[in-house]
């Protein structure tokens, strides 16, 4: 597996326990690599594989490499602002929102915390189509 537990995920509480990443699944061949380098517990969920892989590196990105280049046409600081988008829609899609009270609001609530998360979402994830291949520096 390319993926490791870094810096990024562990601030979102991921670990060496997350299921992924977890020692003690090792024995079961799925955690295992095949000829080909592929891990199939890596594909049980693909979305959320990919996802950890590209906010990690978004985030070190964010972190390195974002201050030596800014697309043409922009202020650094849209640019800082288009990467934490995309930082923000991907980490969405890694943890829910944490409301152990959630029970407490009214479906109204519910469905509008559901709606604001979704339109971050799908700003970012449009910002990463659309930035792709200006991630670079």
């Amino acid at each position: 597996m390319i993926l490791k537990p870094n810096k990024y995920l562990k601030e979102l509480g991921i670990d060496e326990n997350y299921w992924l990443f977890d020692k003690d699944n090792q024995d079961d061949s799925r955690y295992v690599p095949d000829e080909e380098g592929f891990v199939d517990a890596e594909h049980f969920s693909l979305d959320t594989s990919l996802s950890l892989y590209i906010y990690s590196q978004l985030c070190y990105f964010r972190e390195y490499c974002a201050d030596c280049g800014t697309p043409c046409g922009m202020t650094h600081e849209q640019w800082i602002r288009i990467v934490d988008a995309m930082i923000e829609a991907f980490k969405l899609m890694i943890v829910e929102e944490d409301y152990s009270d959630r029970w407490l609001l009214s479906k109204k609530e519910q469905h509008h915390l559901s709606k604001n998360k979704q339109k971050k979402i799908n700003f970012g994830l449009k910002m990463f189509i659309k930035y792709y291949h200006n991630l670079w520096y």
